[in-house]
């Protein structure tokens, strides 16, 4: 990469340039997790000779290290655009996302009057695509884009407009044909490693003494992965962590950890559960097996091959069983997922089905957006939604078939006062995400 030409640049930059490089900062920093950025884990690029340094041989330590690389270069000014993406790949950790940006074709007429005037350069070569058109390079590559950044996006800034389009933009998305430049998340499509990694199986319990048995042995019988069973008995009031205790004797050739909870709901048992787990990888599964055990196979193949971030479990897709879910819980859902997804701009058919599955390193990420934005989620599903879309990672839901609890009373009792603090919740990410209200 050292020797030849990467981009159709010279080294100066028109004013309209550095200005709109400056603003494009601004709206990624929005959308980087603070741990990142705390931690030297972003780059920026902004020049053919920052690409060769970043890139080279020489700097493969720091490589290893980095998150998120944001290149400030336009797409449209790359010489062979499927040559970067591919050497890059060959190069870059499997987790490293890339933010690009490129011109929209909408403005191509209006940049041929600018560089005419005189106000912008390096144009001249340039191509100017449209979204389909970036979809064919990105076809040809193992890049796929995560997500999309709806901010109105202008080589100015106008004080209070800019930010008034801002706002509509987020909350009208089809206004942002008529962007200056769009903004996308990509992250590598196929994983090149096929190790075994442990998957740690995150086990809220909550009065589920009858359930702990067969919880151990659906799994010792079903999963086909390597696997942690952590517990995290949440101030039952019945058997249940004796149960668990005693199930951990029996079973000494399984890996099963048992933690206590605080008594504060699910969310924060995951969190105690997550963070005291062992594996590379985590998913949430509720003891009342509602979902099937061998499902998780199916979790467990999705994570580890790359096709998401967040394999998000969706109950709305097959029929659902007889009694398994209440006609009121059934409307709450499908209200929360056509909510949810306006909010994020990423497909969620099920908010609230209890299986999830995503690395565990991600987790303080999601952490650290629910502090940052006073998310008080009794279940923590919204939460893990909000943040993964926040942050550019790929959702992806998996369909999975539901059925009736046997034994055991459903946590979901208080209806009314759930209903209020998820819209609560939605009230709030509608503030970050459209508004841009820290």
């Amino acid at each position: 990469m050292h020797s030849e030409k990467i981009v159709l640049e010279t080294i100066d930059k028109s004013f309209l340039r550095t200005k709109w490089e400056s603003i494009l900062k601004k709206i990624i920093i929005r959308r980087i997790p603070i741990k990142y950025s705390e931690n030297d884990q972003v780059i920026y690029l902004n020049s053919e000779n920052e690409l060769k340094i970043f890139f080279s041989k020489s700097n493969s330590e720091k490589l290893k290290k980095v998150k998120i690389i944001v290149i400030l270069i336009p797409l449209n000014n790359f010489i062979n655009l499927i040559k970067f993406l591919d050497t890059i790949d060959k190069i870059l950790d499997e987790d490293t996302k890339i933010i690009i940006n490129y011109f929209s074709v909408s403005w191509k007429y209006i940049f041929n009057i600018f560089s005419f005037l005189g106000l912008i350069k390096n144009f001249k070569k340039s191509l100017f695509f449209s979204k389909k058109t970036f979809d064919v390079f990105l076809n040809c590559t193992n890049y796929e884009s995560s997500k999309k950044l709806n901010d109105i996006s202008l080589p100015f800034e106008i004080p209070l407009l800019t930010k008034l389009l801002s706002i509509l933009v987020n909350i009208f998305p089809f206004l942002s044909l008529f962007s200056f430049a769009n903004i996308f998340y990509l992250r590598k499509r196929v994983k090149r490693s096929t190790s075994n990694e442990l998957m740690s199986l995150i086990i809220p319990c909550k009065n589920e003494a009858e359930n702990i048995k067969n919880i151990i042995s659906e799994a010792k019988i079903k999963l086909n992965f390597k696997y942690q069973l952590v517990f995290v008995d949440d101030l039952s009031e019945d058997q249940t962590k004796k149960n668990i205790l005693q199930a951990k004797i029996d079973n000494p050739e399984t890996n099963i950890k048992v933690l206590d909870g605080v008594g504060k709901g699910k969310s924060r048992a995951v969190d105690i559960g997550v963070k005291n787990s062992d594996g590379f990888y985590c998913a949430i599964l509720d003891a009342d097996l509602t979902v099937k055990m061998e499902d998780l196979n199916s979790f467990y193949s999705a994570i580890s091959i790359g096709n998401g971030d967040l394999i998000n479990g969706t109950r709305l897709v097959y029929k659902l069983e007889d009694n398994s879910m209440r006609f009121l819980n059934i409307l709450g859902n499908k209200f929360f997922s056509y909510l949810i997804t306006y909010i994020t701009s990423s497909n969620i058919s099920d908010t609230l089905c209890g299986t999830k599955c995503f690395k565990k390193s991600d987790w303080e990420i999601f952490e650290e957006f629910r502090l940052r934005n006073k998310l008080n989620d009794i279940w923590g599903d919204f939460n893990i939604i909000f943040a993964s879309s926040f942050y550019g990672y790929k959702l992806i839901d998996l369909p999975v078939r539901y059925y009736e609890r046997i034994t055991g009373e459903t946590k979901m009792k208080r209806r009314f006062y759930y209903f209020i603090n998820m819209l609560k919740l939605c009230y709030l990410a509608f503030l970050r995400f459209k508004i841009n209200y820290k």
